[in-house]
């Protein structure tokens, strides 16, 4: 199912992009001094589920032109650039439980890691390869647990077996998660 949502943003990204971008004007005649041009874009379509509900924002930055000049040749080249970020933040609060679960660009897992690290308990943590995880044991069973790998986050909690104030904590932390993923 995260596949098709995923599928189906990138799809409505890609549309929504194609309707704003203007035809390109016809490229003028080239000056006496060449120059280089360089064009750079990106887009960031972000996705929330909170209790159900799915909250989609799409930003896309205004292509900026770069020029060097160049005395070696007398041609004008140009090169296209273009960089795209997917990132899905899915909360859940019921009575019993809290979850949450992320998706985002690989070059965020050391961002999340940091969060999880400074606010999680170290005795609870362990790593494996690229593979992190924090998991507290209450009676035989998980009170919280926490796993990271490359570009994934999964983070359930067991409210019956923490405190109101250790759970206000867990919604607090997924709230910081969610904001780093958002503002990059």
């Amino acid at each position: 199912m995260r596949l098709i949502i995923t599928i189906a943003f990138m799809a409505c990204s890609y549309l929504a992009n194609a309707q704003k971008t203007p035809p390109t004007p016809p490229t003028p005649p080239t000056p006496p001094t060449p120059a280089t041009s360089v064009k750079v874009s990106a887009n960031t379509t972000s996705v929330v589920t909170i209790n159900g509900k799915t909250y989609v924002s799409s930003s896309s930055s205004t292509p900026v032109k770069a020029e060097a000049k160049s005395s070696s040749k007398k041609s004008k080249s140009s090169s296209s650039s273009s960089s795209s970020s997917s990132t899905s933040v899915s909360v859940n609060n019921s009575d019993f439980t809290y979850s949450i679960r992320a998706s985002f660009d690989d070059y965020k897992t050391e961002k999340i890691r940091k969060i999880l690290m400074d606010n999680l308990e170290k005795d609870h943590f362990s790593s494996k390869g690229d593979t992190y995880t924090w998991k507290k044991l209450e009676d035989g069973e998980a009170a919280y647990s926490y796993v990271l790998s490359e570009g994934r986050l999964k983070g359930t909690v067991n409210k019956e077996l923490n405190s109101n104030n250790a759970v206000d904590k867990f919604i607090i932390l997924g709230e910081k998660i969610s904001e780093a993923l958002s503002n990059d």
